[in-house]
């Protein structure tokens, strides 16, 4: 499946969350953060990304009325990362067998 969920999400429902996690991380300044790669569920980067994840999760179903399944925003949340960081596309370009 890899990060970005295509298969779960219609192309509306994907940029929508892209952009929104995108501005987020923007406006929170989450890559400035000292611990982007800690991942022990107490540092600062983990109770925003959290936060962020609780957010978008309502602004979803807010827009389009439904629910995704959780695994959208966790995969999405972090390939908006890759996007920020410029990163996104050469990962896509990696040969089909490791894919």
């Amino acid at each position: 499946m890899g990060l970005d969920c295509r298969e779960l999400l219609d192309v509306k429902e994907y940029e929508f969350l892209l952009n929104w996690f995108m501005r987020q991380q923007k406006q929170h300044q989450l890559a400035q953060l000292d611990e982007p790669y800690s991942y022990d569920g107490y540092s600062l980067y983990d109770q925003k990304v959290n936060q962020l994840i609780a957010e978008a999760t309502i602004a979803f179903v807010e827009k389009f009325q439904r629910e995704a399944p959780p695994l959208v925003f966790t995969n999405l949340f972090h390939l908006a990362e890759l996007e920020l960081q410029g990163k996104r596309n050469r990962l896509s370009k990696a040969p089909k067998t490791l894919q």
